[in-house]
């Protein structure tokens, strides 16, 4: 843990810009007060044997931790450093490096920090990996044409409730002009349209929302159906590229996408944990610090019509037999989602599923504090 605390902070500092680690120390500044107070000599001696102190200095900081005041010392060396150049705070950051185990203070700044950083990769690895759209041209010599999400998307209509399901399917049917007149009836009923930015609203739904009781007060969970070709994919990748950009969903500090039909290539016994470093590796140990947070977690699950393993919402037995509480038990992944959906894994993250109308009776037992269904595409 140690070692690879030193090397992500290591690489962070390296990659840091003059502004951004002034920032970084105005920021932290009064905790590091606090947090370097036993610490202070070394520190203090590392910056006077790298030259950023000298004699003078060295010996006021000294002289007030000798004194008993511990407080002011360390005071006094920020303010010191602050007024330093970049080459101070680098070395002042290494030395809270190396001294972080005796300091538990320090250890946690460092910790929120790599944390952040893990943060800030894994929103531009989203939106690089969600910023394109791939669509299929039949009638044109590409087969397939990429074009710019924001520049393609269409939003979508979308309700706070799933019909009855033979309804539904009776509207699969439906196309052309017929299928915007019973969209159109719909909305000018008892039907509420609601934004995706609004999926995980606690007003939404409140009814639900109190009698969901396997779930904690910060999480929530989501079911959206959509008949195929409606868009239910590309919604879920707008949303996660609209998090990625910082546009939606800021109190969720990950979100983590997987689609059902990758999920079907797992053929053994594995754990989130893995689950999550296949696909995002650069998470590495940080991982035990995320699951702290639990309430800041979003899952996304795409497409659950495509899994191959049914997962029985209705099977009373699995609530109360079930041992994967635990973010490092192996299990099969239909215990993954059934136990993150039920609020049994990870209590309090939130999660998403989509899925066409057809599937949807698998999950009429399941614990959703939220049901939408997407009719179509706006005018």
């Amino acid at each position: 843990m140690d070692t690879d605390l030193k090397s992500a902070i290591s690489a962070f500092l390296s990659n840091c810009e003059d502004h951004q680690l002034f920032q970084l120390t105005s920021f932290y500044m009064e905790r590091l007060e606090q947090a370097i107070e036993q610490g202070v000599e070394e520190v203090n001696f590392m910056l006077t044997h790298d030259h950023h102190f000298n004699e003078r200095e060295y010996h006021s900081v000294t002289e007030l931790a000798e004194k008993g005041n511990r407080a002011g010392a360390s005071k006094l060396l920020l303010d010191l450093v602050m007024e330093k150049g970049s080459g101070a705070r680098k070395v002042m950051w290494e030395s809270f490096v190396k001294l972080h185990h005796h300091l538990p203070k320090l250890s946690r700044i460092l910790d929120e920090i790599r944390e952040r950083d893990v943060r800030r990769k894994h929103m531009e690895t989203l939106r690089a990996q969600t910023e394109t759209l791939r669509v299929n041209k039949i009638l044109m010599r590409e087969k397939v044409k990429v074009f710019q999400l924001v520049d393609r998307y269409a939003e979508l209509t979308v309700i706070s409730t799933v019909r009855d399901r033979t309804l539904v399917e009776h509207e699969l049917r439906a196309r052309g002009r017929d299928h915007e007149k019973w969209k159109e009836k719909g909305l000018r009923g008892k039907l509420e349209k609601i934004r995706t930015d609004q999926l995980f609203k606690k007003s939404l739904n409140i009814e639900k929302l109190k009698r969901s009781i396997f779930r904690n007060k910060s999480g929530m969970s989501a079911a959206v159906a959509g008949v195929p070709g409606i868009g239910k994919t590309t919604m879920v990748q707008k949303i996660v590229y609209d998090w990625a950009t910082g546009k939606i969903y800021q109190q969720f500090q990950f979100v983590f996408s997987f689609k059902f039909r990758d999920l079907n290539s797992i053929n053994c016994r594995i754990n989130l944990k893995e689950l999550i470093l296949h696909q995002y590796p650069y998470f590495g140990n940080i991982l035990g610090e995320v699951w702290k947070h639990s309430g800041g977690l979003l899952f996304i699950f795409d497409g659950l019509d495509e899994f191959k393993d049914k997962i029985n919402f209705a099977d009373g037995r699995r609530d109360t037999e079930s041992p994967y509480t635990d973010p490092e038990i192996k299990c099969n992944v239909s215990d993954i989602v059934y136990c993150l959906i039920q609020g049994k894994l990870l209590p309090g993250c939130s999660v998403l599923v989509n899925t066409r109308p057809t599937a949807l009776q698998l999950l009429e037992k399941a614990n959703f504090s939220v049901w939408a269904e997407i009719l179509g595409f706006i005018e």
